[in-house]
This record gives structure tokens, sequence and C-alpha cells, in this order.
């Protein structure tokens, strides 16, 4: 089966989630199938992509010979020259605009793999937007031509089926994967004292409102002393009070994210909506106990008490309970955290990389 995984790569060990499906699946399936390539684009955020190299570039990488980075007409080419059985698009971007529009003259399969609503995500949507109309376009052809679409949860789907009425024989629910970086350390949970320390994840940017702002709110309605370590982009609105010390840190590369994490305790989400978290899974495949809200597509992974906490977001204190109980000793904090750990055995990218090819096979 020849294979074309297209989208953006990342550059870098600090990458989106997106870019680490991307990567992982390429990975993986490269191990069980030779006849694969992935096509990355001349990205604006990469370095040295001038316009001429966006039109006709071509770069390779010598330690890699399946990987290979094109411009708009060298990529179009190879996809109309080679005929893959399947093109699947890994993470959506706007050169999907000109890889649809050569559908006609070729026979491969289109699968693509959504892992959020434009509609939703975009933090400040103005119709009137050239960018904002242009990606929304994109998603509805994205929807209409792709003959299977890729949900990471059954959440985001149930949301996508509201705005498009999806055919469900064209959808696949494949949860994203945990790397295997994170279940090769071994540690135990670590004992709560005077404090608990919570991990939120808040993101490379503000494009995408992760609930920071309405997750403070909660979490300092618990009686308990929190240390909240926020990941990524800092809100100068979220600060220090009497119960909560707030401490903002960088986004880091893996290996620096599992030794930073291996003395927290739980990682929070807000309910904004999450497809699916992979941040929260890498959490829990580390022993960190997740408390999550129902809008969180990795809550489908998450029984409550046993390796998790899934909390009521209709109620304004049921997050500041969940994080009481838990340091009042209400909980066996070492087997919940154990029970976490075992999120590996089903998110493994071996297991999710089988589903996608089950995926790959149905449209053949």
């Amino acid at each position: 089966m020849k294979i074309a995984l297209i989208g953006k790569y990342g550059e870098g060990d600090i990458i989106t989630g997106p870019e680490r499906v991307a990567r992982e699946l390429y990975s993986e399936l490269k191990t069980s199938n030779n006849n694969i390539v992935f096509i990355d684009y001349f990205f604006n955020s990469y370095q040295h992509s001038p316009i001429i190299k966006k039109l006709f570039g071509r770069q390779t990488f010598s330690n890699d010979s399946s990987l290979i980075r094109l411009g708009i007409l060298p990529l179009l080419f190879r996809l109309i020259k080679q005929q893959y059985d399947v093109i699947h698009i890994v993470n959506s971007q706007r050169l999907l605009l000109f890889v649809y529009a050569i559908k006609i003259f070729i026979n491969s399969k289109f699968i693509a793999t959504l892992h959020g609503l434009h509609n939703i995500e975009v933090k400040t949507k103005n119709s009137w937007n050239y960018g904002y109309l242009i990606d929304s376009w994109i998603e509805k052809n994205v929807i209409k031509k792709s003959n299977q679409l890729i949900f990471p949860s059954s959440i985001l789907f149930k949301i996508f089926n509201q705005y498009y009425k999806i055919d469900q024989k064209r959808v696949a629910i494949i949860p994203n994967g945990i790397s295997k970086i994170f279940v090769e350390r071994k540690n135990s949970f670590p004992s709560i004292r005077n404090k608990i320390k919570c991990v939120f994840y808040n993101g490379f940017d503000g494009s995408i409102d992760r609930g920071l702002s309405e997750l403070f709110v909660l979490v300092k309605l618990a009686n308990i002393k929190i240390e909240l370590f926020i990941i990524g982009e800092t809100d100068s609105h979220i600060q220090s009070s009497e119960n909560i010390e707030v401490i903002f840190v960088r986004i880091k590369n893996p290996l620096e994210l599992i030794e930073f994490l291996c003395d927290k305790h739980v990682v929070v989400k807000s309910n904004t909506l999450d497809s699916f978290s992979i941040f929260t899974a890498e959490c829990m495949a580390l022993g960190l106990i997740p408390i999550v809200s129902y809008n969180t597509g990795i809550m489908e992974f998450i029984k409550n008490g046993v390796n998790g906490f899934v909390y009521d977001n209709s109620s304004s204190n049921h997050l500041s309970q969940v994080i009481n109980d838990i340091s009042d000793g209400k909980f066996d904090l070492d087997v919940i955290s154990n029970n976490a750990k075992k999120i590996y055995e089903t998110l493994n990218w071996m297991n999710i990389t089988e589903k996608y090819f089950e995926a790959y096979q149905k449209l053949l």
C-alpha cells in the first residue's frame, strides 16, 4: 500500500499536538510499511521559507529519505505522478486548498484527521477576516471531499456533526497516542504534605482560549494551598492569591517536560472544549492524576475515582471539592496514580497506528 502523509511536521523538539501526532504516526507506520512518504511544506513558521520555495521548493533530509519538504507545484506534481493508494492529511493546513483541487486527476483515497473545529477554536472570530473565511472554507471542503474522516474523540465528532451533518459511515474515532518516552521513567506518586501541585497546559499562544481564567476561579475555591504551574502562554490577569501560588512555565521539550512533571500531583483541565489533550494523556502515563471536565475528549478513558476524576462543569464547586477530597486523604492516590499510568497500554502508538492502518485498508 502506497501511503502519503501530508501536513506540518514541525521543526525542533518543541512542537504542537497535531505535529506530534503527525510525527508519531509516520514513525510507527514506517516500521511496518516501507512504501510511505511524509510530505511537509514550506510553512511561514519555518526558517528560510521565501515565496519562491513555497511555489517551487524541494528539501530532502539526509537522515530520512522518506521525509521531504515541497513547494506547492512539486507537491501536486508528485501526487499526480505517484498515484498513492491513500493520501492522509494528518493536520489540516491551508495548502489543502491545492491538494483537494487535484482530486479529480488521481485515483487516491483521501483521509483527514481533524483535531479541532475552526469555528470554535479561533479565539477572535471576524466574519470579514480573510484568513478566517479561507480556513472555514477549507474545513468545509475537507469534510465534503474526504473519503474518510478521523476524529480523536466522539466529543469532537458530535460537535462537527452539529455543524456539517456528516455521514457516520465516513467517520472513525481514533484517539491520539502517547510517546514511549513517557513510560520509560519509573517514579512513585509524590506525597502531598501542606500543598498540592497542579499543572495546566495553556498552549503556545493566545489564539485558542483554553479556559484558564474560568479554571482559576474554580481552583481558588479549594481549601488547601495550591501551586498552579501554568505551562505556555502567560496571562497577567492570573496572579497568586492567599491559597494559590501561580507559576508560569515555558513550554518544554519532552525530556525537559518529563523531568519537570516528576514531582507534580495532578493535571487539571478547564471546561473549555478540548478534542483530546495529548498533554493530559502524557501526564497520566507519568502517574499524575487527571482532573478533567466532560468537555475534554480524554474523559472517555477516565473512570471517576479509579484512574482520575471527571468533574461536573455545571456545578461551581465540584472541581474544588475533588481537590479538597484528594488533599483530605479520601482516596488512595498511589492506586489511582498507578491506574492512570495504565493508559499507555491502550494509547500507545503501536495500537493507535493499527487503527489508522485498518482505516486505510477499508478505503481500498
